[in-house]
């Protein structure tokens, strides 16, 4: 007989266990996404050289004044002012000397997810919360530790929580990333003859 106690026990355990797997996002959840630029950083600088090589869109320069040579890739359809002139940039003749004024903009985003949940608390322990949906589903959720619920304006831990009151609960999910720009300006001597 204590046996299958304790098997029964175990059923339970399992099964409770399995209903605590519910993820906050589930459920009758408003979800808002937005994007959160912080200050730019910017830098510029200039790059000057001399063309010897150029065959479509790969360019070879010797580099003013520390004469290396350097390879760069042009994109498509970039232009330059060669003596006064606008042409495109993988037209221009070797032995033209060419100045690249650049601007580097660099800008942290932070995705921000905001997802806010209302309910009637059916139940609530330290770790996890059942809350009536306003459909009138019940749905189980994990409290991820520091998460408050909001109680008629009062801020309240899952502990504090009792049958019947009412509460809202907003999970905020950042990602931060990096937003890189690259301007340029390419402007230029053609070769004397």
């Amino acid at each position: 007989m204590a046996n299958s106690l304790s098997k029964t026990g175990r059923v339970i355990a399992i099964a409770a266990s399995a209903l605590s797997l519910t993820v906050f996002a589930s459920g009758q959840a408003t979800q808002t996404k937005e994007k959160v630029p912080g200050t730019p950083k910017i830098t510029t600088s200039q790059l000057k050289g001399e063309v010897t090589y150029i065959k479509g869109d790969d360019l070879i320069a010797k580099m003013i004044p520390t004469g290396e040579y350097r390879l760069f890739h042009l994109k498509p359809g970039k232009t330059a002012t060669i003596d006064g002139k606008v042409m495109p940039l993988n037209k221009v003749k070797t032995g033209t000397v060419l100045t690249a004024h650049v601007t580097v903009t660099e800008r942290e985003i932070v995705d921000r997810t905001v997802t806010t949940l209302k309910g009637t608390v059916w139940y609530a322990t330290p770790t996890s919360v059942i809350l009536t949906l306003e459909n009138g589903t019940n749905r189980q959720y994990e409290v991820p530790q520091g998460l408050k619920f909001n109680v008629d304006g009062q801020m309240k831990e899952a502990m504090e929580l009792k049958p019947g009151q009412q509460v809202t609960a907003t999970k905020v999910v950042e990602a931060p990333y990096t937003e890189v720009t690259e301007d340029n300006v390419v402007t230029g001597v053609g070769p004397k003859t």
